[in-house]
């Protein structure tokens, strides 16, 4: 990941995290707004980098790793697996299918139902890009010790499974 400050104006220092129970000074203090912050900004590089490296949308690396994971899925279940909007999808879906990286076909055992799988292209993209995504993904750890790392994703599945439960 890239060393280099993003520098847009605003101020972005947030100081420490405060506790749930501490009343908020704005929204920056809540730690959903946090995350999702840090989300925004680790997906803003990797939109960059896929872009100039892959030529493809981080919209589009997430479909394509999606489908390979899933096996043959219909639009429908990608939109559930990815909790996303079935029209941007379908967007993200037709683009790779354009350049030859998905490709649709009937369901075996529903014929009423389109289902992707990637093409040989496709596979042989997924493979690079999902080294270049892993490597990145580590880089979110080399300034946490080997006992924070292992606390980190801890509590990150504990509240993964309490969202889950809420829903």
């Amino acid at each position: 990941m890239s060393n280099k400050k993003i520098d847009d104006g605003i101020e972005n220092d947030m100081g420490p995290t405060p506790t749930p129970w501490t009343p908020p000074r704005d929204i920056r203090d809540l730690f959903s707004y946090r995350l999702a912050y840090l989300v925004r900004l680790n997906d803003r590089h990797a939109q960059t980098t896929l872009v100039a490296r892959y030529g493809m949308t981080l919209g589009e690396w997430r479909t394509l790793a999606t489908v390979k994971y899933l096996g043959r899925p219909s639009l429908r279940m990608l939109a559930r697996a990815t909790q996303q909007d079935e029209g941007q999808l379908s967007r993200y879906a037709s683009s790779l299918i354009k350049r030859g990286l998905l490709e649709k076909r009937p369901s075996e055992t529903d014929q009423r139902v389109i289902e992707m799988t990637l093409t040989a292209e496709g596979e042989t993209l997924h493979g690079e890009v999902m080294d270049f995504a892993w490597r990145m993904n580590q880089d979110l750890f080399t300034d946490l010790s080997d006992e924070e790392q292992g606390q980190l994703l801890t509590l990150v599945d504990k509240l993964f499974q309490s969202v889950i439960d809420m829903t």
